[in-house]
């Protein structure tokens, strides 16, 4: 799963036409702070503010890189490509002892050939965005800029050198879609401070509940919030590979939406958790039996949710606890 932060920002910014340099680990060997594909972005805003969008692992390789990456926008030329290559251990001094390859480009906006707020949008509705970027020697500085384009075929970051010079490479970079999709029914103050946990972290949040005007205004544009009357219908046409979260102000609406995400199905939520004590697990789970319910089919159910070993019932320690809880289900490595 990505956050990219980097890629949001790296569209946004498109609007203030200002030169930018993205950052990315191209290649890693041994052990190493970040993995090929870990991106940062960084220019002077408006004000002439420095401004850095995600990381590459932080600590000295950080720090060089970004002194490479001002030297490059303080440059006349349009577009600048780089690769610097980082022993980390002699170089650097870290303790991890790998060696990194990082690949530099200066863009200017009008090296941006096409309007990527569409490749964005495909990216939120989970399309795979594809970064194609390669030097060929002697070519002038405008045929260096990536392409970017919208994919469907699932491919591996890949980065070559060419037999012929050392100065000619390929990069390609997959930007993945949301790995983790999350529909949040409930938004209470333990709903609230779990989709402020998840968005940091690059989830996929549908937010919903029957109430009019509760969720917070500055979360609007954020996540997609969904004032309905039946939850249970929105519960039936998630996305089966995510989780289902039920947090609603009402007992027996729980029990419903509970009867919703755990109806027989040849393919289960990845996740079904619901807020609450192990007696009203114990409730629920007798009342589903009556219904029809096979006992493996609660067994899916989490209640109480979040990981063990977290006592505290204030929201946000409660939504560090679930969150956890999910990121072991979607294993950030997968």
């Amino acid at each position: 799963m990505q956050h990219l932060q980097w890629w949001t920002d790296f569209v946004e910014w498109q609007v203030d036409a200002l030169p930018m340099v993205l950052v990315t680990v191209v290649r890693a060997d041994g052990s190493t702070p970040r993995e090929v594909g870990a991106t940062m972005l960084l220019r002077f805003n408006l004000q002439q503010q420095w401004q850095q969008s995600d990381t590459i692992g932080g600590g000295h390789l950080e720090f060089q890189a970004i002194d490479i990456a001002k030297a490059m926008l303080k440059e006349a030329e349009t577009c600048v490509r780089r690769i610097e290559r980082f022993n980390l251990s002699a170089r650097l001094g870290q303790c991890c002892g790998g060696v990194m390859w990082l690949l530099f480009e200066k863009i200017s906006p009008a090296e941006i050939t096409s309007d990527l707020s569409a490749s964005l949008q495909a990216w939120r509705t989970g399309q795979r965005i594809w970064r194609t970027g390669q030097r060929i020697w002697r070519t002038v500085s405008h045929q260096h800029a990536s392409i970017w384009e919208i994919r469907d075929v699932e491919q591996q970051p890949r980065f070559e050198f060419q037999p012929v010079s050392s100065e000619e490479w390929q990069f390609g970079q997959q930007i993945q879609p949301y790995a983790m999709q999350v529909l949040i029914c409930g938004a209470g103050h333990v709903g609230e401070a779990i989709v402020r946990c998840l968005l940091p972290i690059g989830g996929s949040v549908k937010w919903i509940d029957p109430r009019d005007d509760i969720f917070p205004s500055d979360l609007l544009q954020q996540v997609q919030c969904l004032t309905t009357d039946t939850l249970e219908a929105e519960i039936e046409h998630f996305d089966r590979s995510g989780a289902v979260l039920i947090l609603t102000h009402d007992h027996q609406l729980d029990l419903q939406l509970c009867f919703a995400a755990l109806k027989p199905t040849p393919e289960p939520f990845a996740y079904v958790g619901m807020i609450g004590s192990k007696s009203k697990r114990a409730i629920f789970e007798k009342r589903m039996l009556t219904r029809g319910y096979a006992p493996e089919a609660l067994q899916r159910l989490v209640c109480p949710i979040g990981i063990e070993g977290i006592s505290s019932k204030q929201p946000a320690m409660i939504a560090v606890a679930v969150v956890a809880q999910l990121l072991q289900v979607f294993d950030v490595k997968k």
